[in-house]
C-alpha cells in the first residue's frame, strides 16, 4: 500500500510538468486572471488533491533523507550512546564551529528550514481560491504540512535554543530574521500540532507510513513537557496509550517467527530464535498489517522500488565491518572470518559509529538480569568463524579466545564492536543482492545497496510514548505513576521493575537508550533537556572531556548570521 503511494508521488510530480488549466467559467475576473498554460508555475503547481498529496509526500521524503540517510545518522552520536570513528571527531570544539558549513549542525539547520519553507508553501497554496480541495481535504493537507512545520521548528529549538519562527512562504530575499525565544518556538509548535491532532486521520484510517493523529499527539506531548505543562502532556499521551488501536507488543508476532531457517540462519548458533523485541525490528514487522499495534509512524524503505528511499544509513553507520575482520591461522597468515559480506552478519557494515562503553556495559548492568534487549541476538558480541579458508571454522571469536586483532583504532572502532541487530536487515536482504557463491549462506556483494538497511524504520513507537508520559509524571512529582509507565516498557523487556524512589530524569534517559537505541535521534532529546554536556562528560571517555558548558546548545551557522544584514541574528553564548 505505502509503496503505491510513493509511486503515485513520482508519477504526479512528473505529470505536473504537463498540466494545462482550461477555463470552465465565464466569470470576468477569472477570465482576466493570467494562469500559465504550458509551463510549471506557482499558479498551476498546486491545484488538485493529487498535487497537494505529492507535495506532502515530498515532506516525508525530505525528512526520511534528513534523519535516516547520510548525515542524519550522526544524531545518535556526539552523546554517551555512541561516538564516530572519524579521526577528526576527537574534539567537540572542532565540530561545533559556527563556520563549519559542511558539518552536521549546519546541515540540519539548512534542511529543517527548507522543510519549513516547503510546508509554508503547501499551507499558503491550499488557501488559493483556484485550489480544487474540499474543506476536509484542505484541512488534512494543512494538518500534515503543519505537523512537519512543527516538527522542524521543535528539532531546531531542541538543538539551538531560540530560533527564527517562519510562518509564511518566503517569496523574496529576507535579511531581517530575528530569534524567537525557545518557549515561543515551542508555543508555535503546539498551535500547529493542535490543529494537526484535530484534522489528521485516525491511525486505523491511513497507512502507518502516512501521518495520523496518534503521531501528532505523541509529538504534542513532548512539547507540553518542554513547557512544563505536565497535566496537558499526561492527558494527550494517555489518549495515545489508551487508544484501543494501540498496545505494546508483548507476544511473539510477525514474519517467520517459527521458521528461522527461512531467514537464512539454518540452525546457526548465532541465532537462538529471537524474542518479541527482536520481532519488532525484523523486516516487514513494522506495519500494523503484521499485527504490530505498537507502531505509530514508520518511514518506508524498499529496494529497487520507486520512492523506496536509499536504504537508510543504519548498516553503513552502526554496523561493524565484520567482513573485514581477520583471524590468524596456525601458520600465522590471517583470513577474514567470512569470505564475503553476509546478511546474517549485518551486511556490508561501514563501522562509522560504534556504541560507547557506557551503552556497551554499564547501562545493562544497571538494568539488571534478564533484560531481553541485551540478549545475544539483539546485541551481538561474539561471532562464529565461517570462512572455509580459516583453521578456526565453527569456533567463536571470544568464547574460544581466537587470535584476532583488537589493538588499533581500526580494529576496535570499525571492524569489531557490539552489533546492534535491530540496525540491520538480518537474514532478509533483497534476493538481488545475494551473490552466486553461497558456500556460506547469506553472502552478499560489495555494491552500495549492500551497505544499506532495506527495511522500514520506526519514527514513533508506542514505547516512547510511555517514556514521555513517565517524564511528565516525573515533572509533576508523581513518581509512582512515572515508575508504572517505565515498568510497562521494562516488563515487556523482562527486566526487573524500577522502584519509584529510583526514578529521575537520568533513569528515564537510560531507559530511552535501552529501549530506543539507534532508533530515535537521542541527541535531540538530551539537547532538549540540557543534559548533553553533563552525561557526555560522565560517560563518554572520547568526546566527553572536550565538551564545554555552552555546548548544550549548538551554534547558529555563521553564514546565516552574516547574510542577515537587516538586523542582528544573535549567536548562542560561548561561540
Amino acid at each position: 500500500m505505502k509503496h503505491k503511494i510513493y509511486i503515485q508521488n513520482i508519477l504526479v510530480l512528473i505529470g505536473l510538468l504537463f498540466i494545462t488549466i482550461p477555463f470552465f467559467s465565464c466569470d470576468e475576473d477569472k477570465f482576466l486572471e493570467e494562469i500559465p498554460q504550458d509551463f510549471f508555475s506557482p499558479e498551476n503547481a498546486y491545484l488538485s488533491i493529487s498535487d497537494f498529496d505529492a507535495a506532502v509526500l515530498n515532506l516525508h521524503d525530505v525528512y526520511r533523507d534528513l534523519i535516516y540517510e547520510e548525515d542524519g545518522g550522526l544524531l545518535w552520536s556526539l552523546t554517551e550512546l555512541s561516538y564516530p570513528n572519524q579521526a577528526r571527531w576527537d574534539n567537540v570544539q572542532s565540530i561545533l564551529l559556527p563556520t563549519n558549513s559542511g558539518d552536521m549542525y549546519n546541515f540540519l539547520w539548512v534542511n529543517l528550514y527548507r522543510m519549513i519553507y516547503d510546508a509554508n508553501v503547501i499551507i499558503e497554496r491550499s488557501e488559493n481560491p483556484n485550489a480544487e480541495l474540499n474543506a476536509e481535504q484542505k484541512n488534512r493537507i494543512q494538518a500534515e504540512a503543519l505537523f512537519f512545520r512543527a516538527l522542524s521548528h521543535k528539532i531546531l529549538a531542541n538543538l539551538y535554543g531560540g530560533v527564527p519562527i517562519v510562518l509564511e512562504e518566503t517569496k523574496e530575499p529576507k535579511r531581517d530574521y530575528t530569534r524567537a525565544s525557545r518557549q515561543e518556538v515551542y508555543e508555535q509548535c503546539i498551535t500547529d500540532l493542535e490543529f494537526a491532532v484535530e484534522n489528521l486521520p485516525d491511525i486505523n484510517g491511513t497507512d502507518v507510513s502516512r501521518l495520523n493523529n496518534m503521531a501528532a499527539m505523541h509529538v504534542l506531548s513532548e512539547l507540553y513537557i518542554s513547557l512544563e505543562r505536565w497535566d496537558d502532556a499526561i492527558n494527550i499521551a494517555s489518549k495515545v496509550i489508551e487508544n484501543p488501536a494501540t498496545e505494546l507488543m508483548t507476544e511473539r508476532f510477525g514474519n517467520k517467527i517459527e521458521s528461522p531457517e527461512l531467514l537464512g540462519f539454518n540452525n546457526d548458533p548465532n541465532f537462538d530464535g529471537g524474542d518479541v523485541y527482536w520481532d519488532l525490528f525484523f523486516k516487514g514487522n513494522q506495519d500494523r498489517s503484521a499485527g504490530n499495534t505498537e507502531s505509530l509512524w514508520v518511514m518506508p524503505f524498499s529496494y529497487n522500488v520507486p520512492g523506496g528511499g536509499n536504504g537508510g544509513y543504519g548498516v553503513r553507520a552502526q554496523m561493524p565491518r565484520l567482513w573485514q575482520l581477520k583471524v590468524r591461522n596456525n601458520d600465522g597468515n590471517e583470513v577474514q572470518i567470512i569470505p564475503h559480506p553476509n546478511e546474517n552478519y549485518g551486511g556490508r557494515g561501514g563501522g562509522f559509529i560504534r556504541p560507547g562503553p557506557y551503552f556497551e556495559n554499564e547501562l545493562w548492568e544497571k538494568s539488571g538480569e534478564g533484560d531481553i534487549r541485551n540478549a545475544p541476538h539483539n546485541i551481538i558480541r561474539d561471532w562464529i568463524v565461517k570462512n572455509p579458508a580459516s583453521d578456526h571454522v565453527g569456533k567463536w571469536l571470544i568464547k574460544d579466545n581466537l587470535p584476532f586483532p583488537q589493538e588499533t583504532l581500526t580494529d576496535t572502532m570499525r571492524d569489531y564492536f557490539p552489533t546492534i541487530a535491530k540496525g540491520s536487515t538480518f537474514g532478509s536482504f533483497p534476493n538481488e543482492l545475494l551473490i552466486e557463491d553461497q558456500s556460506v549462506p547469506g553472502s552478499i556483494g560489495h555494491t552500495d545497496p549492500c551497505k544499506r538497511n532495506w527495511k522500514d524504520q520506526y519514527v514513533i513507537r508506542l514505547a516512547e510514548t510511555y517514556l514521555l508520559r513517565a517524564e511528565a509524571y516525573l515533572g509533576k512529582g508523581d513518581l509512582a505513576n512515572a515508575a508504572n509507565d517505565i515498568n510497562s516498557v521494562r516488563r515487556r523487556a523482562q527486566a526487573p521493575e524500577v522502584d519509584p524512589s529510583q526514578v529521575n530524569i537520568d533513569y528515564i534517559l537510560d531507559e530511552r537508550m535501552r529501549e530506543l537505541h539507534f532508533e530515535t535521534p537521542y541527541l535531540v532529546t538530551v539537547q532538549r533537556l540540557g543534559k548533553t554536556v553533563e552525561r557526555s562528560r560522565k560517560y563518554d571517555p572520547q568526546l566527553g572531556p572536550t565538551y564545554l558548558d555552552h555546548n548544550n546548545l549548538w551554534p547558529i551557522p555563521f553564514d546565516d548570521i552574516e547574510k542577515n544584514t537587516g538586523t542582528n541574528l544573535e549567536q548562542n553564548p560561548g561561540y
